[in-house]
């Protein structure tokens, strides 16, 4: 595996791996902010996982200036490639990132009642739960990197 900067031309295999992700991870209709995302709002940290000439995964990082807080963002590994280590991977690439580029900062994550365990196994905790957040049956976690 191997991971490297994001560009335009991954694009729609980003898109596919949203949908493979859909919708019991990612209501449909985030697909829209999704794909906004994509063209408009990705910045310089977003990166995308190959394993020999196949994209299994997509995700980024972000410092929020108003709040002083930096995350992950976006974050994704195709369905077919689930439960592979390759989440558990990414993460850490992403999160040793965040420590490296925003020392210091609190690092946060939303995510949905389908991957918080995940994040917690990784050391976050759930600061508030918004039901239905993300979408009909897809509770909104907001958890934080505990110190």
């Amino acid at each position: 595996m191997h991971i490297i900067k994001y560009i335009p031309d991954f694009q729609e295999h980003c898109i596919e791996i949203f949908k493979s992700n859909s919708p019991k991870f990612f209501d449909p209709e985030e697909l829209k902010l999704f794909d906004y995302y994509l063209v408009n709002d990705v910045e310089k940290h977003y990166y995308v996982v190959f394993d020999d000439q196949e994209l299994l995964a997509c995700g980024g990082i972000f410092l929020d200036l108003k709040s002083d807080q930096a995350g992950l963002a976006w974050g994704m590994v195709h369905s077919n490639h689930h439960r592979k280590g390759i989440g558990k991977y990414f993460t850490e690439y992403r999160l040793n990132l965040l420590k490296k580029i925003y020392p210091g900062k609190t690092y946060c994550i939303e995510t949905s009642q389908h991957t918080a365990r995940f994040y917690e196994k990784l050391g976050f905790v759930t600061e508030h739960i918004i039901t239905d957040g993300f979408g009909k049956g897809i509770d909104k976690y907001s958890m934080k990197l505990a110190n």
